[in-house]
């Protein structure tokens, strides 16, 4: 997660000496979900795990991959459809 350019199908699949088509449809076949959707939903729970384990502000956004705090507001609204201002109020009572 903290090493993004390692997490591409490209670059498992060489890992694993597969093609890298092989690779997304057995990933697919076994998790039910694209490479790219298991990462997303990984770095959400992560992100989650943050919110809910450190003050608001605490939060080190290079170790999740972010540039800044819009970019993670972004990414997390698009996936969870709540601001990180909304689960952070939901999460803390």
């Amino acid at each position: 997660m903290y090493h993004p350019e390692k997490l591409r199908a490209e670059k498992l699949s060489d890992e694993f000496g597969i093609s890298e088509n092989y690779f997304d449809k057995y990933f697919k076949k076994h998790t039910n979900e694209t490479l790219q959707q298991y990462i997303a939903n990984l770095r959400i729970k992560l992100i989650e795990a943050h919110l809910v384990s450190v003050t608001c502000g605490s939060m080190k956004l290079p170790e999740l991959s972010f540039t800044d705090e819009s970019h993670l507001n972004k990414f997390f609204k698009s996936q969870k459809v709540v601001s990180l201002k909304a689960f952070r109020s939901a999460v803390s009572g």
